[in-house]
């Protein structure tokens, strides 16, 4: 590789390509060496892949995701020469899959804090307009960093493409993971955004915690059938234990009409907040602000609650549909809960004279006439009120009478 990288050693090899250890003589550091196989030169696709990932973690930067130092082809040894790789920086530690069956059980905080570390890198990915596509545990690595500290480091944007790309395979169906793809990749035919990250996200949290995957099946065929229509065995039912605020923040992720999920990870990752013991708060800004800072986050998708009680009008408002409140006119309401009030004050004030008069309740009349003041003061503000009503509702009548 023109003298510059020194190989050390194997680090992992996959379908499509080999990572190695390396010396970078002129930086002076350690490096991996991401390196497609030569097999592989034969598909333009995967070439154009592979050079899409290079460019894709260029763009970003982000504590979370892992940095690309350099990307060209190898010049020799011949055998090896036309060779396009990658050096990126290099981790110390192992992808989520392996760490979580190491671990055999993770607590829900740290199920959440990891989560949480996920939403800032996919922040910075989602904030340059690239869509990871294909996140599941083995793309998501626990580095050690040299004094202890965990991080976990987003991997493999292969795959990741611009918002509301549509890109198939032969056969029609989204490109990704099948077991981590959203419905609406599976379904190949309709643009995706970040909630499908969103999705995929959910699902890696729901296996953390399960201890049992989301969909099972034989076959691509039979998962991508199983994300569209089988249901999810819930959460609350595999772990009765576990928080009901994160059962909700994940059921909400896997919901099957991206409408319904969160509409980006600035807002997973308020969602996630209070349940991380760790005062996460700086993280939830970071998140906030790196979408921010590409447009403004004004936009939410608003589930009402049973206690609402407010009906719902839709907005179009960009890539995401807002489900705002509608307003109600309450003023013909108001008007007759008026009029009720002071027809319920008539019979109070037609008696209190005569209880003023009778003698058999001489000691009431102090009483009396104190509430016969109040009962006319009532009046005549009620009286006021429903005037001013029924003004301001005549005035919202246009010139032809008809309602607004």
């Amino acid at each position: 590789m023109e003298g510059r990288y020194l190989v050390e050693g194997e680090l992992g090899r996959g379908g499509m390509g080999i990572v190695l250890e390396a010396y970078d003589r002129m930086l002076d550091r350690s490096v991996a060496l991401k390196i497609l196989l030569p097999e592989m030169t034969a598909s333009s696709e995967i070439v154009e892949r592979f050079g899409n990932e290079a460019r894709s973690l260029a763009r970003l930067e982000s504590r979370h995701i892992i940095k690309v130092l350099d990307f060209n082809v190898i010049s020799q040894p011949p055998e090896s020469q036309g060779l396009p790789f990658m050096a990126l920086e290099l981790l110390r530690g192992q992808d989520l899959f392996s760490y979580a069956c190491e671990q055999e059980t993770l607590s829900p905080a740290r199920v959440v804090k990891l989560a949480l570390q996920a939403c800032d890198g996919l922040a910075a990915a989602h904030a340059a307009g690239i869509i990871h596509r294909d996140l599941k545990p083995e793309n998501l690595f626990i580095h050690i960093e040299e004094d202890g500290t965990e991080v976990l480091k987003v991997l493999d944007f292969g795959i990741a493409r611009g918002r509301n790309a549509r890109v198939h395979t032969r056969h029609q169906v989204g490109v990704g993971s099948p077991g981590y793809m959203a419905p609406e990749q599976v379904e190949g035919d309709a643009p995706v955004d970040g909630r499908c990250d969103i999705w995929a996200l959910g699902i890696v949290m729901y296996e953390l915690l399960a201890h049992r995957p989301a969909f099972m099946g034989d076959t691509p065929h039979s998962l991508c059938l199983q994300i569209l229509n089988a249901p999810i065995k819930p959460l609350a039912e595999l772990r009765p234990d576990l928080p009901a605020a994160l059962i909700y923040v994940i059921e909400r992720c896997l919901e099957r009409d991206p409408n319904r999920r969160f509409p980006n990870v600035a807002e997973l990752a308020e969602a996630l907040a209070p349940l991380d013991d760790s005062s996460p708060d700086s993280e939830v800004t970071r998140v906030r602000r790196r979408l921010e800072a590409v447009a403004p986050l004004e936009s939410s998708v608003v589930h009402p609650t049973p206690t609402d009680g407010v009906p719902l009008q839709h907005v179009s408002s960009g890539d995401i549909e807002i489900i705002a409140p509608r307003r109600r006119r309450p003023r013909r309401r108001r008007m007759v809960s008026g009029f009720v009030a002071m027809l319920a004050l008539l019979p109070a004030l037609a008696l209190l004279p005569a209880v003023t008069r009778a003698p058999a309740l001489a000691p009431a009349r102090a009483w009396s006439s104190v509430a016969l003041s109040s009962a006319h003061a009532a009046w005549t503000d009620a009286r006021a009120a429903w005037l001013a009503l029924w003004q301001g509702d005549a005035a919202e009548q246009d010139p032809r009478g008809a309602r607004r």
